[in-house]
């Protein structure tokens, strides 16, 4: 019964401090993905380990014993993705390559570039993201690039960036509209000065952000 009750108040823990556990692991170096997956993988061992002790100090059936216990297993789990769900394309990695590199709008030769538009609450949300990267990889060259003609346009997003990373307008709107397909922002690796790979807002996942990571660190 002991073990039971400890590892019912261990388990409340990480469900308690689940955002908390996630910022010190990226804080201390971990990776995006493991950041975001760790907590999870914690809730689902705990569950595991209370359920083998439910089992084994219940004296009622084994089909009620096997029943309780696999809820038990998935409880803890199921409130953590209740509190902090997984949304789609939190994990994804998988974008586009793109096939076309005669593009005039490099302006480094390697680093990320985030194609946005004037007044996107997406691409607005995509900043503090973008901003964990750059503190994280000093050596990343990174730019937003608004599609616009417009300079009153970028004012809101240059606020909040604040100079940790440079945004500019687009030197050929129509161009860049073409390579995000219409899907703001869009998120482009460039590789020796030309354009690689993209992904759009919902495929730019952790795992994504990993691979931006390697190759920067290289």
């Amino acid at each position: 019964m002991i073990k039971l009750i400890t590892s019912i108040i261990i388990t409340i823990l990480p469900i308690l401090f689940f955002k908390e556990i996630q910022s010190s692991l990226f804080n201390s170096g971990s990776s995006w993905t493991t950041s975001k997956a760790l907590p999870y993988l914690i809730t689902i061992i705990l569950g595991i380990i209370i359920a083998i002790n439910t089992f084994k100090i219940l004296t009622i059936k084994k089909v009620y014993k096997f029943s309780l216990a696999t809820t038990i297993l998935i409880l803890p789990f199921a409130i953590s993705f209740a509190l902090h769900p997984i949304y789609q394309g939190d994990f994804s990695k998988n974008g586009k390559t793109l096939e076309s590199n005669s593009y005039s709008e490099n302006s480094f030769e390697n680093g990320l570039m985030v194609i946005t538009i004037p007044n996107c609450p997406y691409c607005y949300q995509a900043i503090d993201q973008v901003k964990k990267l750059a503190l994280r990889n000093p050596g990343l060259k990174i730019e937003y690039v608004v599609c616009s003609s417009d300079t009153n346009t970028i004012s809101t997003y240059k606020k909040e960036i604040g100079g940790l990373f440079n945004i500019r307008l687009a030197k050929d709107r129509n161009e860049l509209a073409k390579v995000a397909e219409g899907s703001f922002p869009a998120f482009v690796q460039i590789k020796n000065n030309k354009f690689i790979y993209k992904w759009s807002n919902s495929q730019f996942g952790v795992r994504a952000l990993d691979v931006i990571e390697e190759v920067a660190r290289k």
